[in-house]
């Protein structure tokens, strides 16, 4: 992923929160020469000792699965984007796009069943954790799951490589920055309130020219 320098996130702290707020990612590998991706959740796995790797599965039926362990594979997590009118600047006319993407690399391995039972049990536990009345795995009648297990292909992947571009008007001068904002702010959908949120934390780190009112 092309990222100048001024759009690049390095502290692993909010990679690894951004990813686990925004989990429902992309996995990318390759198949005899011809790119194969899946839209699943991709749980992150923070391992004692301080490594991390990446969780998921993908129907048996989905022959992404049997390219797993050859190669290289790509998860992609994003989520929050908004376009940038140029009737927002100062001076400059060109629009743009705001947003975050985190690709992660690395290398794939099948899970055993009891790897996987664990890592459905806590993707269920994370995620019907809201809900009024929580479904477990224990809940789930033995030859169900079973099926169900057998339907499905568990893999972890280790992160050989992280790349994060926080794109975020970094490169824009103190006026424009803020105003931005405001209009992020006053357009109001998710996606906008979101990026706006996101700049209102990162303004001490403005590379503008006029950074200095930003601090």
């Amino acid at each position: 992923m092309h990222i100048p320098r001024y759009n690049q996130e390095k502290d692993w702290q909010r990679i690894s929160a951004f990813i686990k707020e925004n989990s429902f990612g992309i996995l990318v590998n390759v198949s005899n020469g011809v790119p194969l991706a899946t839209h699943i959740p991709i749980e992150l796995e923070e391992k004692p000792g301080g490594t991390a790797v990446l969780r998921g599965h993908v129907a048996r039926q989905n022959p992404q699965w049997e390219a797993f362990t050859s190669g290289t594979a790509l998860a992609i997590f994003t989520d929050p984007h908004a376009y940038i009118s140029s009737s927002w600047y100062e001076k400059e006319k060109i629009p743009t796009w705001n947003y975050i993407a985190v690709h992660v690399y690395g290398q794939l391995r099948l899970l055993s069943e009891a790897e996987l039972l664990d890592s459905l049990s806590k993707l269920m536990h994370r995620y019907e954790a809201a809900s009024a009345r929580p479904v477990s795995m224990n809940d789930i009648p033995e030859k169900e799951l079973h099926n169900n297990l057998k339907a499905i292909v568990g893999f972890e992947m280790n992160i050989s490589d992280v790349q994060a571009r926080f794109k975020l008007s970094q490169n824009r001068n103190a006026h424009d920055y803020e105003s931005v904002i405001t209009h992020l702010k006053e357009r109001g959908d998710e996606g906008s309130l979101k990026i706006a949120a996101e700049m209102t934390k990162r303004k001490s780190k403005i590379q503008g020219p006029d950074s200095k009112h930003l601090q």
